[in-house]
């Protein structure tokens, strides 16, 4: 709960970890990665040798790639975004007030539909599969989870709540605790003799216990002896017994007394012994009559704390308001710890058997948000839990109580009056949608879930999206499509780009490069599409072979986003000219190609080759003033590039490394490397004889040019 300005750093000594090079570097609040660099000490001298590092990656695990559970992501999700629309006005203005509860039900929902599905599934398990451990560990994080979002329902979310509160606790404790009444339901549905069975009493004493009274009279009236006289008063003293309700129109000073009368000849006919002959039927009459010492006897057996404490309430002070539930709440603990039947080697039986659950449910009750907020986040839930409570609670004005304008217009006086306020509540809320975003974002399942968390948490949590969205894992093209329409949809060029980019070097390396000119074509950027066309000409440096013809011919408009794809593009048009003898489109078509400023100087040997078959032409096709242009380039262009083969034969200086010719090597082997090199194969292009026979052929083709051109002007 404490901001991160006031968080404090733990420094974990490792000098032996120092020494031989470990390292370790938070990636999320939830998870750090654990890596080795070097074999040596750090104070030795730097080394070239960049070997392979194992980085083990430590966090704590996603539960929600279980199959089981993994649709409450998306159901949460909905739930979640209907009510930040509803909130922020993106849809249409209820007509009605938001109702916080409803809202908190459909999550509950989706808690107890989960536990349904995976208690199915945990019944369909053999008894040795290992997944059975799993399924256990899960139904107790999500029976905890939702346990304590219905006490914070009717507890805090719940407006009417401010009024007597016993029995939403006894709803809640029947709910949570099912077996007595379950029991007595196949009981009553059995026929009569009931008494007969050994659980008869144990049922009747737990729907007791929990203040089910119309049940455990009901049981009462189907015993052998229920015409005797002790089961005749026993069944009008629970008829009569006083319920206080805030709708029932009495005052509570006027209930209270007629609660204490009504005790008060309850204990006296106990004591006149009107019920000795049935000791379980008085034993049942003291709990209803509020006795503390019939209830301290009864703690020993209960599971956790609060099982029985409604109950106890109820026969108490079912007057009970919110404020005073959290002393009646600690003066029951303090029972109930004096009653616990410790183990023999127990020594702190106490706080032992004092669970998480126990101290987050009395935070409730006490309504400490501070304390439930600091405790929810506790849950092995990757959070799920705290960031929509948070969130609920956030925006029905609960949480920012102090800020008039962050709190809903809705939310009742009484309920912003009571309880700690959290004064940084939206900060809380900020940062819980941040991180589970972020989380969600990192998943290739569930990324698209997470960019709605994102959009409500902060300005950071929008401008996380955009980062986030270009790092979200893909496996398949049509993975990255989705990505793509919904980087369009929030007007993200750069992560367009930057996906695509990554699909282009995934084709590259396996060759595609139909799949990499289309998708490099896709990220506009301009750079990146250079860098894939000179690939595909320096392709046809080497083999002599231009990739994919019949998809550069239907590029369209697309040719335009780089220079170089422009040239790729013409000089396809050079050779189209060519394969329909079209000589003369062709040989103006290589004149204007050399005459460009866009052309990579590494392919002049393949284009002045191309120009020899042209120049070769018994009529000249080639003009005297075209080919004076072709003799200017051979010198300033083909030239050059002969004398820097010459310099690449030459003996290679010392300075040449090992490591450096290695890394050359491992260079001219990256399949995914975008920028074309001047490898041995571009350089053997150039050579003298092809200068010889250039040289040669613009010679014979400037004599018949110029004897025919000279002809007709004359």
């Amino acid at each position: 709960m404490a901001s991160k300005e006031h968080a404090s750093d733990i420094k974990v000594p490792n000098t032996l970890g120092q020494q031989l090079g470990l390292n370790i570097g938070w990636i999320t609040d939830q998870q750090f990665a654990c890596y080795a660099f070097g074999s040596g000490k750090r104070n030795r001298a730097p080394v070239k040798d960049f070997s392979s590092v194992d980085i083990n990656l430590v966090g704590a695990n996603f539960i929600f790639e279980e199959p089981a559970i993994r649709s409450m992501i998306t159901e949460g999700s909905r739930v979640f975004y209907r009510l930040q629309r509803l909130r922020y006005g993106v849809v249409e203005a209820p007509s009605k007030p938001i109702d916080y509860v409803k809202i908190s039900q459909k999550y509950r929902t989706i808690l107890r539909k989960t536990l349904q599905i995976m208690n199915h599934q945990i019944s369909e398990l053999s008894d040795d599969d290992p997944s059975q451990e799993t399924y256990r560990n899960l139904i107790s994080l999500f029976y905890s989870i939702e346990c304590t979002w219905h006490l914070l329902e009717f507890l805090v979310i719940d407006s009417n709540s401010s009024g007597a509160i016993v029995s939403s606790l006894l709803e809640w404790i029947r709910f949570h605790f099912p077996e007595p009444e379950r029991a007595a339901t196949e009981m009553l549905q059995s026929g009569r003799e009931l008494d007969k069975q050994e659980d008869y009493w144990p049922v009747v004493k737990g729907l007791i216990l929990q203040g089910q009274t119309t049940i455990a009279r009901a049981l009462l009236r189907v015993h052998t002896s229920s015409e005797t006289h002790c089961f005749q008063v026993a069944e009008q003293l629970l008829q009569s017994m006083p319920i206080y309700s805030v709708y029932s129109g009495l005052s509570v000073h006027r209930y209270k007394t007629q609660w204490q009368c009504w005790c008060d000849n309850v204990r006296t006919l106990i004591t006149a012994g009107n019920f000795a002959a049935e000791p379980k039927l008085e034993e049942l009459l003291r709990l209803v009559a509020g006795e503390r010492k019939a209830w301290s006897e009864q703690l020993r057996s209960s599971t956790c704390w609060y099982e029985y404490f409604p109950g106890y309430l109820l026969y108490t002070d079912s007057s009970c308001k919110y404020y005073q539930l959290g002393q009646y709440a600690n003066d029951w603990i303090a029972q109930f710890l004096t009653n616990w039947r410790a183990a023999p080697d127990d020594v702190l039986s106490g706080e032992r058997q004092f669970k998480f659950l126990d101290k987050l449910v009395l935070s409730v009750m006490e309504n400490n948000l501070v304390s439930v907020l600091q405790q929810v986040q506790l849950f092995p839930d990757n959070r799920w839990f705290a960031v929509h409570i948070v969130d609920l609670l956030y925006h029905a004005g609960l949480l920012e109580m102090s800020a008039g304008d962050d709190a809903d217009e809705n939310t009742s006086p009484s309920k912003q009056s009571r309880g700690d306020d959290v004064s940084d509540g939206k900060l809380v809320r900020e940062s819980l949608l941040f991180d589970f975003g972020s989380l969600l974002m990192s998943r290739s399942t569930f990324w698209q879930v997470g960019m709605d968390y994102l959009e409500f948490s902060s300005t950071e949590g929008l401008g996380a999206r955009e980062i986030l969205l270009a790092r979200v894992p893909f496996q398949t093209e049509r993975q990255a499509d989705r990505i793509i329409a919904v980087a369009r949809q929030n007007n993200y060029p750069d992560v367009v780009a930057e996906v695509c980019k990554v699909v282009t070097k995934r084709n590259l390396a396996h060759k595609n490069y139909s799949g990499a000119l289309d998708w490099a074509t896709r990220s506009r950027d301009s750079s990146y599409v250079r860098d894939v066309a000179n690939i595909f000409l320096e392709h046809y440096c080497n083999h002599g072979e231009l990739l994919c013809e019949q998809q550069v011919s239907h590029l369209g408009s697309k040719l335009f986003i780089s220079p170089r794809l422009v040239f790729l593009g013409a000089y396809y048009d050079f050779r189209r000219f060519y394969r329909e003898q079209s000589y003369a489109k062709a040989a103006d078509q290589l004149i204007r190609l050399m005459d460009s400023k866009i052309m990579p100087s590494y392919f002049w040997p393949c284009l002045m080759a191309d120009a020899i078959p042209l120049l070769e032409f018994n009529e000249p096709i080639i003009p005297s003033k075209e080919t004076y242009t072709i003799l200017e380039h051979l010198q300033m262009d083909l030239v050059p590039m002969l004398k820097l083969r010459r310099e690449k034969k030459k003996t290679p200086k010392p300075a040449d490394t090992k490591m450096e010719q290695d890394e050359t090597e491992a260079d001219d082997h990256d399949q995914t490397a975008l920028i074309p090199k001047f490898s041995s194969n571009l350089l053997n292009n150039c050579t003298e004889d092809l200068i010889k026979i250039l040289r040669l052929a613009c010679a014979r083709n400037l004599s018949r040019a110029l004897i025919i051109e000279n002809t007709i002007s004359s």
